[in-house]
């Protein structure tokens, strides 16, 4: 119970010279459509509550297709996982043959380095993908603050320019009215 009594994680900073986070940020956009029940004619034409029930076993095991087994390939990771799986498991299952090990053991222990290798090789591609994607969230952030600061600043100088303009304007002016 000792991790209860430690304080919650600080939340990041914005970066220095930062005054206020972008429009994206405090208005974040949703880009996926859920469907609720709260609307009955898109989803239940009775207007009746939808009862949402948790999906079974068989409902999952149905829902795989043969096509998912085609597609291994698309899935981000996948190519490493498996490659370093393949790699672990020769590596590991020639070693305990050549120590001594019967075959049928030595595919035991191959099978399973290349389960172990596999798994934690796509479980590091996915902890890099996340950081990388967390960097490049904060570049947006950073890139959109940046655009921000410059249109303030270009603001900025066109109300000099014409404070300017309206000077020099008014300095031509003469002083006196004839009437």
């Amino acid at each position: 119970m000792a991790q209860d009594d430690k304080p919650p994680p600080k939340l990041r900073e914005p970066p220095p010279g930062a005054t206020e986070p972008p429009d994206h940020v405090k208005k974040p956009q949703i880009y996926e459509i859920f469907h609720s029940p709260a609307n009955p004619d898109s989803n239940n034409p009775t207007g009746e509550p939808i009862k949402t029930t948790r999906p079974t076993f068989k409902e999952g095991i149905d829902s795989i297709k043969s096509d998912d087994f085609f597609s291994v390939h698309k899935i981000p990771c996948a190519r490493e996982g498996f490659m370093t799986g393949i790699g672990a498991g020769t590596v590991v299952g020639m070693g305990r043959y050549f120590v001594g090990a019967r075959a049928p053991k030595a595919a035991n222990w191959a099978f399973g380095a290349f389960i172990l290798g596999s798994i934690i090789q796509w479980e590091y591609c996915q902890a890099q993908r996340r950081k990388e994607r967390a960097a490049m969230l904060r570049v947006v952030e950073v890139m959109d603050r940046k655009q921000a600061e410059k249109a303030q600043a270009a603001e900025a100088a066109r109300l000099k320019r014409e404070a300017e303009k309206k000077a020099a304007v008014e300095a031509r002016k003469s002083w006196y009215k004839f009437w």
